[in-house]
């Protein structure tokens, strides 16, 4: 079965705090988890392809639970890119090649941020903010709902999660000062492994 990463969810305070992340990691992610391992056992599925490599292995199931592996699916990879690059100890700028990809393409690190918060501001409704490679480049794109990049062959390296469920109870309405905090939170050793791994 697939299960949830581990997470340290008062690790975060004061930026998200405690009672934020275990709403989001045990009522959102967790039920994502458990739903799709409760409708994979249901179509005996032999957990012998990651959860990426589902998304493009979605018509081995049956049609009538499709749609519902598939949200619960994306949902879970989604809730996990969120939670693994995102720590407290101050790793939250760009090292190595993603440092020099990111200044390849914004100009400098600042010009990637102010883009990033940009685009996560112009999302309507629930969603996520991704930077992703497409095609060697790198790109800034929203997603709606439980959206996942990986269904359109790009490669997610970094998410925010601009659910309300993700930010209202600590920030209310004011999402720039959540968005700006996440930046503190980013894990860039984190985003160099997947990058490398590309």
């Amino acid at each position: 079965m697939y299960e949830k990463i581990k997470l340290d969810y008062s690790s975060l305070d004061p930026y998200i705090t405690e009672k934020t992340i275990y709403i989001n990691y045990y009522n959102y992610y967790g039920n994502y988890i458990d739903n799709l391992n409760k409708l994979l056992i249901k179509n005996n599925y032999d957990y012998i392809y990651s959860m990426e490599e589902l998304i493009d292995r979605i018509d081995m199931f049956n049609l009538e639970d499709r749609d519902d592996i598939l949200y619960n699916l994306m949902g879970s990879l989604n809730h996990e890119l969120f939670f693994y690059t995102m720590s407290p100890y101050g790793k939250n700028k760009p090292i190595g090649n993603i440092k020099n990809k990111i200044e390849e393409e914004f100009g400098t690190y600042d010009k990637f941020r102010e883009e990033f918060i940009k685009k996560a501001l112009e999302l309507k409704g629930s969603g996520y903010t991704f930077l992703v490679v497409n095609d060697s480049k790198l790109q800034i794109i929203n997603t709606s709902v439980e959206d996942s990049v990986l269904l359109y062959g790009f490669i997610p390296l970094l998410v925010i999660d601009m659910w309300e469920h993700a930010y209202y109870l600590d920030y209310e309405d004011n999402k720039l000062d959540y968005i700006n905090n996440w930046f503190k939170l980013i894990d860039f050793e984190k985003v160099e492994k997947i990058y490398n791994k590309k």
